[in-house]
């Protein structure tokens, strides 16, 4: 019986070590290939950035439709991106305004926020980073 005991126990002490060290190799692995893409997926700046926020309440969906809308009837159609980060449909629009010479991108971004109206749930960021 003292045997079976021993034995076992020397068993389950390999088996741990074995899965232990499988485990670490894995996160070195792992850790490695996120190192290399980590420059290829590093976040892009942008010119304009809209974000949706939620105070448990979900996004100002008025204030989202009429985003929508003023991009979809701008007269130079500009580029964005949309990436959703939240629970309750939080979402930032990312615009780089390539399409604009400088001086109509302050008077885009100031037409937007004049469309869009005054919102705790909307916040607006310029040249940043994105998510």
């Amino acid at each position: 019986m003292k045997t079976l005991l021993i034995n076992s126990a020397f068993i389950f002490s390999v088996l741990f070590f074995a899965c232990k060290s499988k485990q670490a190799t894995a996160n070195s692995k792992e850790n490695n290939s996120t190192v290399n893409s980590a420059d290829a997926n590093a976040p892009k700046t942008y010119r304009f950035i809209v974000s949706f926020i939620s105070i448990g309440t979900g996004v100002d969906g008025d204030a989202f439709n009429k985003l929508e809308k003023f991009v979809k009837e701008h007269p130079k159609k500009p580029a964005f991106e949309q990436k959703r980060w939240g629970r309750e449909g939080e979402v930032d629009f990312m615009f780089s305004l390539k399409e604009f010479k400088t001086a109509e991108q302050a008077k885009f971004i100031n037409d937007l926020k004049a469309a869009i109206g005054k919102s705790d749930r909307v916040q607006y960021k310029e040249n940043e980073k994105s998510r």
